[in-house]
């Protein structure tokens, strides 16, 4: 028997040691061979393949240059290039990548032999958090695999590289932006070279990955993908989005001079250390001032601008354009990540009550008079829909709901806008709401820590690991095949099955579906959205629709009254 063993492992280590080749427009490149973790599927992976050159030197803060020919054969084989220059997200300080970081890999069922043989959908993900983390190479293809598409996953400029725009002539920001074009061009150019369609390309991204996506299709990039998947994020998320930076720049620049040093020759981690420090406590700890400092930005009209045209007017400019089929949905307690002090803490929602009057949320930077009777009226509102029994230490539930509601505001406006669009359209859009607590709901465990709070409810960033593999939770899966029946095993099965079908056919559940799913397109009142627990029904989307008209009437109120003024070079 263990000779059998033996055989048997040096025959599978020989399979997955197999090595391929592939020619790009800069040259030739090896991938290896990997197997899927349920179904053994056996697949091709090229990790760290460059689509730009380094943002180095002279290159730092500026637009992307696309990648030059290679000599030799690229070795993609071996492991993944890592993540670009970030704050630690878990120590808070320190730095996590590099500079050097513009490389996307890519996951393929097969590499084509033949010129006219049949191309897979492909699915192009981007991670983002907030936008001043990402970590796409933390997420696998298998279950994609399993269902016969391509992945390919792009890593991009983010924080401070990728946002800050410079005081010259050949820099407009939005550096990070125009780094995932750039990856988008050499997808569309490069791709058929392992299996996939150029022209079936399906965007799909998470937080502010997914504001990512939706801002792209204000743009001339819009052409470079034909379907999107929003998850947890839109344009309307932009309520977080910044000026010019002059503000964020000029206390960057007092930052580093406290080190004796420049912007241009400062330290990757200097850089990263000065820009978590741009705002002061009290303007972090400030729950109406939007406290990420570098993110996109309207550009001038120039020949290297991209993001030219405001979130504001999504409507007008998207009746001049085609319209994408949309899948896109939220999590049911998505503020959990963003307000883990309160959770550990009972302390703070004594403070919160104590500063209520302070804590009215406003989009845009717009000023307002805090002592007006219009102000006032609208802080007692809020109180009055998430607070009626007061502000306690046993208040979490209801501030949990009430962050989470400013959350899924921008994701129920931009689904009520997009459904205006599509009246006359063909297209389709498919709305879900993510409920299930099972073992992979990564987001949620982490911020809940050793607390012994009850929560409700799903994070942020909980339906990932459903859909991608995460690389973290590894032996999570392993351990799922050794059960005959895993209700975590089955949700991902499912998930992974529909939002496959969505980027081959624009359905998820279409006419060669066999599944037991019942998923319609979202009609224009609102009925048939996904719920997804244990069991997938749907549902309507009544409760969305009643936090949707309850903010849009405490923002108009402001705006009609003059009391909010949006600057006009803010997105």
């Amino acid at each position: 028997m263990y000779r059998e063993v033996y055989v048997f492992f040096v025959l599978f280590t020989r399979i997955l040691s197999y090595k391929i080749e592939v020619t790009v427009k800069q040259g030739k490149l090896i991938g290896h061979r990997e197997a899927t973790v349920f179904d053994k599927r056996l697949y091709f992976v090229f990790y760290g393949v460059p689509y730009a050159k380094p943002p180095l030197g002279k290159l730092r803060f500026k637009d992307p240059q696309p990648e030059a020919r290679w000599a030799g054969i690229y070795d993609a084989s071996t492991e993944f290039h890592g993540a670009c220059a970030q704050a630690h997200i878990v120590h808070k300080h320190g730095l996590f990548g590099t500079e050097d970081c513009l490389y996307l890999n890519i996951y393929t069922p097969v590499i084509p032999k033949t010129e006219d043989a049949v191309l897979k959908p492909v699915i192009v993900w981007l991670h983002g958090y907030a936008f001043t983390s990402s970590f796409s190479h933390i997420h696998g293809a298998d279950f994609l695999i399993d269902n016969d598409v391509v992945l390919v996953t792009i890593t991009h400029r983010v924080g401070v590289f990728g946002f800050l725009k410079i005081n010259d002539d050949d820099s407009h920001g939005n550096m990070g932006l125009k780094d995932i074009v750039l990856a988008l061009k050499w997808i569309r150019k490069n791709i058929k070279q392992f299996g996939g369609n150029k022209d079936n390309i399906t965007l799909m991204g998470s937080n502010s990955a997914a504001t990512f996506i939706s801002l792209l299709l204000l743009t001339e990039a819009s052409k470079l993908f034909s379907k999107i998947i929003l998850q947890s994020g839109t344009l309307y998320s932009a309520s977080i989005l910044q000026g010019d930076h002059k503000l964020e720049r000029k206390r960057l620049k007092q930052e580093l001079k406290k080190k004796g040093v420049i912007l241009s020759k400062a330290l990757t981690k200097d850089i990263v250390d000065a820009s978590q420090k741009i705002y002061t406590r009290s303007e972090v700890e400030n729950f109406q001032r939007p406290v990420v400092p570098f993110t996109p930005i309207l550009e001038p009209k120039s020949k290297s601008s991209l993001l030219t045209e405001s979130p504001k007017d999504f409507f007008d400019i998207m009746k001049r354009k085609k319209i994408k089929p949309l899948l896109m949905g939220f999590n049911t307690q998505e503020s959990i990540s963003e307000v883990i002090p309160f959770i550990h803490n009972p302390y703070y929602l004594r403070l919160f009550r104590k500063f209520f009057k302070y804590m009215v949320p406003f989009h845009d930077g717009c000023s307002y008079n805090t002592t007006s009777r219009e102000y006032m009226r609208v802080s007692e509102e809020i109180k009055d829909r998430y607070f009626k029994e007061g502000i306690t230490e046993q208040s979490l539930e209801h501030f949990l709901r009430y962050t989470s509601d400013l959350i899924k505001y921008p994701i129920i406006k931009f689904i009520h806008i997009y459904l205006k669009l599509i009246k006359a359209n063909t297209k389709k859009i498919f709305m879900y709401k993510f409920d299930y607590r099972g073992s992979l709901n990564a987001v949620k465990a982490t911020s809940l820590g050793m607390s012994n709070a009850r929560i409700k409810g799903v994070a942020t960033g909980d339906e990932i690991c459903y859909v991608l593999k995460c690389e973290p939770l590894w032996e999570d899966y392993v351990k799922m095949t050794r059960d005959d029946v895993n209700t975590d095993k089955t949700v991902i099965k499912e998930m992974s099955g529909l939002w496959a079908n969505f980027a081959k056919y624009g359905d998820p559940t279409p006419a060669n579906y066999t599944g037991n799913i019942t998923w319609p397109p979202m009609s224009v009142d609102g009925s048939n959205v996904l719920l997804i627990r244990k069991t997938f029904t749907t549902i309507d989307f009544r409760a969305e629709t009643l936090i949707y008209r309850f903010w849009n009437h405490i923002y108009d109120r402001f705006y009609q009254n003059h009391h909010c003024k949006p600057k006009h070079d803010e997105l």
